[in-house]
Order: C-alpha cells, then structure tokens, then sequence
C-alpha cells in the first residue's frame, strides 16, 4: 500500500491525471479541486524530495590592469608595490620601465601604489589614465632616515 500513497498523494493535488472511466467522465464536466490536507502534505513531503535552492551568482569577471609608476621627474620607479586595496593575495612590482600588470576580478578596483621614500597613491580604476601614477617624495625622508640609522647603529654597538 505504501507504494500507492505518492501516486494517490500526487493525483490528488491535480499533479498527476489517473484514467477515469468514460462514466465519471459524462457526469462531471469540471471536477472540483480539492483543498490538500494536513495527511495529504505529510505524503507529498515524503514521496517529493524538495531541491537544494539554486545561488545565481555571477562569476566575477576576471581582467588585467597595466600602468605605470613615475617619481616626480617622470623617471620610472622599479620595485614599486601595486595592489588592489582588500585583495592582499594579488600585489606585484614595477619593472625596469616603472610598468606592471596587476590581476584583478574587481569591477573599479582601488589601486594602491606604494615606494620608500614617496608618499603612497590610491585611485579608483575606472579607465587607462586612472592607472598612471606620479609619485610625490617625502619631505626630509633621507635626512630622517640618515638619523634613524645612525642612532640604530649607535645603540647595536652598546
């Protein structure tokens, strides 16, 4: 019996047609729905797996960001850190020229450029020319660290 109970459950919410005979058929012209009961739903529940919902996530788009990275002469800067802001994963060094390619899945990034001795830059990439970086020195940054490292010197040798 218990192999009817998800036909009778299933036909009996109009989910499923059983043959009727050719009386039945004459005298009623429009059967009338039934309203599911509590029993009704318990058997549907058990004969009909409900599926796992489905996430619709799109997949970030993945793209490459070229720039370059000048002092403020306009000389290129190699080595200098270029990362997207909130992705540690993904950093990368200028070259020779001051350029890098940067992995990014962000629709506008925000780029963060950063060099010894030169104040860091951030942009939000929305176009070539937002990915060109001019750099500005820190005032007194080699006297500072000229300090610096005298008095770290002065303090090993004690």
């Amino acid at each position: 019996m218990r192999s009817y109970l998800p036909l009778l459950a299933l036909s009996l919410l109009g989910a499923l047609a059983l043959p009727v005979p050719a009386q039945a058929q004459q005298t009623a012209a429009t059967p009338e729905p039934m309203a599911p009961t509590a029993k009704t739903t318990e058997l549907l529940a058990e004969a009909v797996p409900v599926p796992a919902p489905v996430e619709t996530t799109a997949k970030p788009v993945k793209k490459t960001l070229a720039g370059n990275v000048v002092d403020e002469w306009g000389k290129p800067l190699m080595g200098a850190t270029v990362m997207v802001l909130g992705d540690q994963l993904h950093s990368v060094s200028t070259n020779s020229a001051g350029d890098y390619l940067l992995p990014t899945t962000g629709a506008a990034p925000v780029v963060r450029v950063s060099f010894a001795g030169y104040q860091d830059a951030e942009r939000v990439a929305r176009g070539p020319a937002d990915l060109l970086f001019k750099l500005e020195p820190i005032e007194d940054y080699k006297r500072n660290l000229k300090k610096r490292s005298k008095a770290a010197t002065k303090a090993w040798k004690r």
